[in-house]
């Protein structure tokens, strides 16, 4: 077991922008009560005044309120009790500083709690003292799910609180936020139609006006599938246009909406598509969609949309005012009329701009000569170009026009090639060698093609279909202008994406709506070749061309090549980790990407049904049960990674703390508590002591320890902690003195007897609860009373009935294994020479019987002080003062131990001598 981890008060939700957010907190732990308490302590520095929520929801499974109490944390010694609805103390801490200015008290059931604040300042102790009411509610049930799939180009509804499971749904304020917290709406449901994140708050208003239980959180809105759409400008001119693509190889279909129109118009399937400003509604706001099915959600298609705007293009309307009178005159003259506001605009044939021309101003040009004029008109960055062919009279009017030579204009139309469409062809042919120059025009373009002729009778260009304008001069002459059609081919047509990124394979499949036969020539050089439906298989980065053929040879359609490039993935692994837990079983999970960085990957958190539930790195589950991550570089096809898998556990918020105590007993003056818990949750151990005064000690040297010693009279409480710091549970037990202070009543000795049926009385120690009697440490007997039967040493282990320990020790000693020593002879009138008897410990009583050979009793002695290892019975052999007769005479010695209940008979024979 570890120390306890001062775990911070995060909460469960995601970071705006990047992760989903959902949290519970009180109006202190909000950034402006945090500021309102810091402009406190500076303006007012030394005021004390108890701050604190009056009303605090369990969302979770608990809340944590922050309570301040202002002053001058450096000197103020500040103590904080809270008590629950039945007046038990639920938190009493008391100390200076910071940390005690401040705290945060858990709260995990719904009542009416007293805080009350008492503040030591200097020797005064009760300087300040205020309780206020706190009321814990059950919170909202929230209804926010942390994703929402858009579908179809509809929109999500979002619901902040279930109004089934909330009786006072109405008591609550709910307020809706854009990402960038601007308001968007209130009430507990709204339609969301675009794709981003919003963000929620849900509080109850207090007494002051200001917010409790307030909830904040965020859910993300969006398609299935990751992509962007790629334009190539965000806005366009009249006449020109505007490409989009994907940064993913994506099969879907495209459409465009203006925006005052309420339908979409389809333009088809296509990796890109090429829109003409032409084949659209005028000027305005256009939306271009892009629609595409995920095979996960099937019945949700992805829906992104780009907008792009088409601006007014300058519009002029040009006159001939003047016709020159020969192709060599300098009469003629033109004029322009603008219809609408023109920033600039450029003849560059003359050299001229016009800056800031106004709607219906005429601008008139003279003294010209024939040519075709370029005339450029500019406004918010648009321009458009027309041309005037100001001709020359013909006939002309003047005597002598200079002469032209005859010009035969040859036209050759586009024509198609193997691989595409070649270039048609305009060849211009003279009756005689010329000199001079030629230009080629196109309206909306100017000059395609400038050109010298020198004494020349021919002359080929090559040019795209289309309808252009010749223009010659020579010698100084403006030849007749000619109007020519150079004939257009169509070509297949056919899209693949213009770059592609490989996540080691990718399925190139062309869309088209013809029937087509495509032929890939490779980075290496080789050629593969598919028919219809059929599909590259791309496994190296480089530059590819395509080849598109038409099966159908009667449509007239020529090849089409493309070119694309592609690119190699780097290869990628992902796994989860769990980087923060909470005490209300609140989990971080954050996504842990190598090979790519998280902002180029498409992350998808999935729940066990297969809903998306969350998009970002960092992952915050709002239920139990198995989820799933899987991880996809953006912009390239399908990687070929599988899911991983993986369970949130609902931890372990309680645990049981059963206590149990012994009495203080005097040998030694110690109890000991003994905790039983489920020790496999917990992973800290906290011991604290109360005297009988109610100061208070924290046993931090007992930490961790299910069993303890308890040396002083009191309550101990034990506060158990999960690995992450999170208290499990508490319980407190009252330790005291035992009234039973009797000790064993044992001898230093005791005697037993060898013989049996003897009388020994058994030891009796006193009367306590239990016994355990030991014989060389062995136990062998649990009785109140125990009759020693061998030598040895003795323990005695008894219990009282609070539990206290006594022992003692005693030895024993047989005293029916006696020994006795007298002689077998004794010779008469010598006093060293007489009968005796020596007796060892354990006789009580000895009687001498002294017979004759006839049978007849001569000597009897009776004695009951019986020295150990001194002579007893002692006899000279008299009988009346007179010595016996020599000889042998029988002797009987009786001995006796009345207290252990035995007699002993012992017969010999004596020898008597003179």
């Amino acid at each position: 077991m570890r120390a306890k981890d001062q775990f911070p008060t995060w909460k469960i939700g995601i970071l705006y922008a990047m992760i989903s957010l959902l949290t519970v907190s009180s109006p202190l732990t909000s950034i402006s009560a945090v500021k309102n308490i810091h402009r406190t302590v500076a303006e007012d520095f030394g005021v004390l005044e108890l701050m604190g929520p009056e009303y605090l929801c369990i969302v979770f499974g608990g809340v944590i309120g922050t309570f301040s109490g202002g002053g001058d944390p450096e000197t103020d010694v500040y103590t904080w009790v809270v008590t629950d609805q039945n007046g038990e103390v639920i938190f009493n801490q008391s100390g200076g500083g910071v940390q005690y200015e401040t705290v945060k008290i858990s709260f995990n059931e719904i009542g009416k709690y007293q805080v009350k604040l008492n503040v030591r300042r200097n020797n005064q102790s009760d300087f300040y003292e205020k309780t206020m009411e706190v009321t814990v509610q059950k919170g909202p049930e929230l209804a926010l799910e942390p994703d929402y799939l858009l579908c179809n180009g509809g929109y999500a509804e979002l619901t902040a609180i279930n109004p089934n499971n909330t009786p006072n749904i109405n008591d609550y304020t709910i307020i809706w936020r854009d990402v960038l917290d601007n308001e968007i709406a209130s009430g507990n449901t709204i339609q969301a139609y675009y794709e981003g994140y919003y963000k929620v708050e849900i509080f109850l208003t207090n007494s002051e006006g200001g917010q409790d239980c307030l909830i904040t959180g965020s859910t993300f809105v969006g398609p299935p599938i990751d992509f962007k759409i790629i334009q190539s400008s965000e806005q366009i001119c009249e006449g020109e246009n505007i490409t989009f693509s994907l940064d993913t190889p994506l099969s879907g279909e495209w459409f465009i909406r203006k925006d005052t129109e309420t339908t979409k118009v389809s333009l088809g399937e296509g990796f890109e598509k090429v829109i003409r400003s032409e084949d659209i509604d005028g000027i305005g706001y256009f939306e271009v969609y892009f629609s595409a099915v995920n095979e996960e959600f099937p019945d949700c298609r992805s829906e992104r949309r780009k907008f792009f705007f088409v601006n007014e293009a300058p519009k002029i309307q040009l006159s001939m005012t003047d016709q020159p009178e020969d192709c060599s005159d300098s009469s003629g003259g033109f004029q322009v009329t603008t219809q609408s506001d023109i920033d600039s605009l450029f003849i560059p044939e003359l050299g001229l701009t016009e800056y800031g021309v106004s709607v219906g101003q005429t601008l008139s040009y003279s003294n010209l000569k024939p040519k075709i004029y370029t005339i450029k008109a500019f406004k918010n960055g648009c321009e458009v170009t027309e041309l005037m062919k100001l001709e020359a009279m013909d006939p002309p009017l003047t005597a002598s026009p200079p002469s032209q030579a005859n010009v035969n204009i040859i036209e050759e139309p586009e024509t198609c090639s193997p691989t595409g469409v070649s270039r048609g062809k305009l060849t211009f042919e003279f009756d005689e060698p010329v000199t001079g120059s030629f230009r080629v025009m196109q309206e909306n373009e100017g000059e395609i093609i400038y050109g010298e002729l020198i004494n020349e009778t021919s002359k080929t260009v090559d040019l795209l279909g289309g309808k252009y304008v010749l223009e010659f001069i020579m010698g100084g002459c403006t030849y007749p202008m000619e109007e020519v059609i150079i004939g257009t081919e169509k070509q297949v047509e056919y899209s693949v994406p213009e770059s592609i990124n490989i996540c080691e394979t990718f399925d190139l499949i062309p869309e088209t709506e013809e029937d087509l036969t495509y032929t890939l020539t490779f980075p290496d050089g080789h050629e593969e070749q598919i028919g219809a439906n059929g599909a590259f298989s791309l496994t190296e980065p480089g530059d590819y061309e395509i080849l598109a053929v038409s099966n159908d040879g009667s449509s007239g359609l020529c090849p089409k090549k493309r070119q694309f490039t592609a690119s190699l993935s780097q290869s990628i692994s992902f796994d989860y980790q769990l980087i923060e837990e909470d005490c209300f079983g609140n989990k971080v999970f954050e996504a842990s990407i190598e090979g790519i960085e998280p902002e180029n990957a498409s992350i998808r958190w999935q729940n066990s049904d297969g809903e998306i539930v969350g998009r970002s790195p960092i992952f915050y589950p709002t239920a139990y049960g198995t989820y799933s991550l899987i991880v996809q570089p953006l912009g390239s096809g399908y990687c070929p990674v599988e899911k991983i898998y993986f369970e949130v556990v609902e931890p372990i918020f309680r645990v049981d703390t059963k206590l149990e105590a012994t009495k203080i007993c005097p040998q030694p003056y110690e109890a000991t508590i003994t905790l039983t818990t489920d020790e496999e949750a917990v992973d800290h151990i906290e011991w604290i002591f109360f005297d009988l005064n109610g100061n208070r000690e924290n046993l931090t040297e007992l930490d961790d320890l299910l069993e303890i010693p308890a040396v002083e009279v009191g309550t101990y409480e034990v506060v158990v902690y999960s690995e992450l710091g999170c208290e499990l549970g508490r319980n407190q037990i009252e330790v005291e003195e035992s009234t039973f202070t009797t000790l064993p009543q044992v001898e230093d000795s005791y005697a037993f007897c060898s013989i049996e049926n003897n009388t020994i009385p058994a030891i009796d120690p006193g009367d306590f609860a239990t016994y355990s009697w030991f014989h060389e440490d062995q136990l062998v007997s649990t009785s109140p009373t125990y009759k020693p039967e061998e030598i040895g040493d003795y323990l005695i282990v008894v219990t009282t009935e609070d539990g206290c320990e006594f022992t003692a020790e005693f030895n024993t000693y047989d005293a029916c294994n006696f020994q006795v020593v007298y002689p077998n002879a004794m010779i008469l009138n010598q006093a060293d020479k007489d009968f005796r008897v020596l007796i060892s410990e354990g006789v009580s009583e000895a009687e001498l019987f002294v017979l004759n050979r006839q049978g007849t009793l001569i000597h009897h002695e009776l004695t009951s002080e019986i020295p150990v290892e001194a002579p007893v019975l002692q006899w000279d052999g008299t009988v009346n003062g007179k010595n016996i007769p020599s000889g042998t005479y029988v002797v009987i010695l009786l001995l006796r131990n009345n207290e252990f209940g035995f007699e002993d008979k012992i017969t010999s024979s004596l020898l008597v001598i003179e």
